[in-house]
């Protein structure tokens, strides 16, 4: 049987030597580090082909999943291991990952509140928004939780998921985003699901009006946009 255990910790053990071969302990903590240029993703993206391969993401315990999370984290630029760049049905683009597996390591993701698993966190989001058209109680459950992360862009990208999935509540979470974070992003970002999947005018028109007390030369960019369309 594979020892997923020791290859998994290896492999971070392996990363996180590099990271501080290369980079200062301020860099490393804010996340500047160039992740793609690590020289062994391809042993790391061989050994995650062969695991979907073999069916064995649910053989995995709760350390084994952490250490995996952080291998697609830090994999989030080239977006191979999870397919979180591109509107196309497959959840991986180097192997067979099942909808069930990928729901095991959202759920896993979702509940770890370290910022270095941010950049798995909103793959897994922006997975749901992409290839995914119902919303079951699991994944409202798990996008809720992906939705009150401490990371914006997580935050963002999980509102849209929600929206484009069919929330029931999701005015509400609208109104809270648009109420408590400052940022010009999440701002765009709740028009965008107004926009795109709610898609109520009269919503939007309000929305709209919000903006126009905002700052950001991008929000105001974005508003004249959907104001002229």
């Amino acid at each position: 049987m594979t020892d997923h255990k020791t290859i998994l910790k290896n492999f971070v053990t392996s990363f996180k030597k590099w990271l501080s071969e290369n980079y200062s302990p301020q860099e490393i903590h804010d996340l500047q580090i160039d992740d793609a240029s690590y020289p062994e993703w391809k042993r790391i993206e061989a050994y995650f082909s062969t695991l979907l391969a073999a069916k064995q993401i649910n053989q995995l315990d709760d350390e084994d999943l952490a250490h995996l999370l952080y291998l697609i984290a830090r994999h989030w630029d080239i977006g191979r291991m999870i397919a979180w760049l591109s509107p196309a049905p497959a959840l991986s683009n180097i192997g067979d990952l099942s909808a069930g597996d990928f729901m095991i390591l959202a759920r896993a993701v979702s509940k770890l509140s370290q910022a270095e698993y941010n950049d798995a966190k909103y793959q897994f989001a922006a997975c749901f928004e992409k290839k995914f058209d119902t919303l079951t109680p699991e994944i409202e459950h798990i996008l809720l939780d992906l939705y009150h992360s401490n990371d914006e862009y997580t935050r963002r990208i999980s509102l849209l998921a929600l929206a484009k999935l069919g929330y029931p509540a999701i005015r509400v979470l609208l109104k809270q985003s648009w109420e408590t974070v400052e940022e010009q992003y999440h701002k765009i970002g709740c028009l965008q699901a107004i926009d795109e999947y709610v898609k109520d005018p009269a919503l939007l028109d309000e929305y709209l009006i919000l903006a126009e007390a905002e700052t950001g030369d991008e929000l105001k960019k974005y508003v004249v946009r959907l104001s002229n369309k």
